[in-house]
């Protein structure tokens, strides 16, 4: 039987350095939550707020696209290319492709992470240009350009940690009592006890793509205004690259070429997307502030990861290239040191373990099963 890990119970709020529509199926305690327009205490704000105050303190350069950031893109492709082939047409020992299969998986992950930029027109000004970008950067992660563009640019920015709507929040109490899928893959997740929720960042960010891909999509009413056809061709294409790539690396390569980059990847883009908003409350209006975290990490992996932990800011400011999103962190810390929330991405992983990701209200999470409850930062 798999060991299960409780979590102590907090009702305290975790400790964080400060750097000084209607929709269908509202949660309750949304529709009754308070901001400064309702006459409530929330200093609750709006990302036109916050694009408009900060627009008017940072340097003009701040918005200007940055097509040279490419060079990244090509970079890391290139790089990924040259360790697959070079491991398949030479014989060299296995823990050398065990490294060339991390390398992959850096480089697949410097790819999304840089065609997200792309897909959020920080980069160039072409849509079919940053299409076709973006369906070779996600490629390895089997997501069409066009499904992330509704998935994450529409549902995700646009309503940020809103409960149902959101698809990279996690559930009330009550949605996940009347949900079994949810149900099932709790256990799998960080903060439930489970041993196997130390798998989680190695997978899921491919397996909810996939499956949403596959069939969700089909019969959730949120995506019947995304193009269909256009997420079917581009997922199914990629699906016939990567079933190549599987056959040219044959079962001898598999573990190392196939199997170790997708779990490097995977890691890669959901420890930070697990981070960047799953330890911080529901909100009914969009304020980054409160539902998103900037996590900071080593020097050599903010530059390999492209700044993705800078996330408050990129919320804010969703067309500007990542390489600016120090200059925006800058401002934040300056303007709102009180609110502005910034934690070591270790850090923020050891909080994700040891609280739960199921919501007992807005600003509290409950294990569904032992029914303890912690404070959100």
């Amino acid at each position: 039987m798999e060991q299960q890990i409780t979590p102590n119970a907090n009702k305290n709020p975790m400790p964080i350095p400060t750097a000084k529509e209607n929709l269908p199926e509202m949660p309750e305690f949304l529709k009754k939550s308070k901001d400064p327009s309702e006459g409530g205490t929330e200093e609750l704000k709006t990302l036109g707020w916050y694009n408009k105050y900060l627009s008017e303190k940072l340097p003009k350069h701040v918005f200007d696209r940055e097509p040279t950031r490419l060079k990244y893109f090509f970079g890391f492709y290139l790089l990924a290319q040259a360790c697959f082939f070079y491991a398949i047409t030479t014989d060299i020992p296995w823990f050398a492709k065990l490294f060339l299969g991390f390398v992959m998986g850096v480089c697949h992950t410097g790819t999304a992470f840089i065609s997200h930029e792309v897909l959020h027109g920080a980069i160039i000004r072409n849509e079919k240009l940053e299409t076709f970008i973006g369906w070779f950067g996600f490629g390895p992660f089997l997501i069409s350009p066009t499904y992330w563009r509704f998935w994450h640019n529409r549902l995700h920015h646009g309503k940020t940690q809103l409960n149902i709507i959101d698809p990279d929040a996690f559930p009330t109490l009550g949605v996940y009592k009347r949900t079994p899928f949810i149900k099932k893959i709790f256990p799998w997740t960080p903060g439930s006890g489970y041993l196997r929720s130390y798998l989680y960042f190695f997978f899921w960010f491919s397996y909810q793509a996939f499956i949403n891909q596959l069939y969700l999509r089909f019969g959730n009413k949120l995506y019947n205004s995304c193009d269909h056809k256009k997420v079917s061709f581009h997922f199914y294409t990629q699906m016939a690259v990567a079933i190549a790539y599987i056959y040219m690396a044959g079962t001898a390569n598999f573990l190392w070429l196939i199997a170790v980059p997708f779990l490097v990847q995977n890691y890669g883009v959901m420890s930070y997307i697990s981070t960047n908003h799953n330890l911080s409350p529901l909100t009914k209006r969009n304020d980054p502030l409160v539902n998103s975290l900037t996590v900071t990490n080593h020097p050599f992996w903010e530059f390999v990861h492209l700044n993705f932990g800078y996330h408050v800011e990129h919320h804010i400011f969703p067309k500007v290239p990542a390489s600016k999103n120090k200059i925006v962190h800058e401002e934040l810390k300056r303007s709102f040191p009180d609110k502005f929330r910034v934690m070591p991405k270790w850090k923020a992983i050891k909080m994700l373990y040891k609280t739960p990701r199921i919501y007992n209200n807005k600003d509290e999470l409950i294990h569904p099963e032992t029914l303890e409850t912690h404070k959100t930062i």
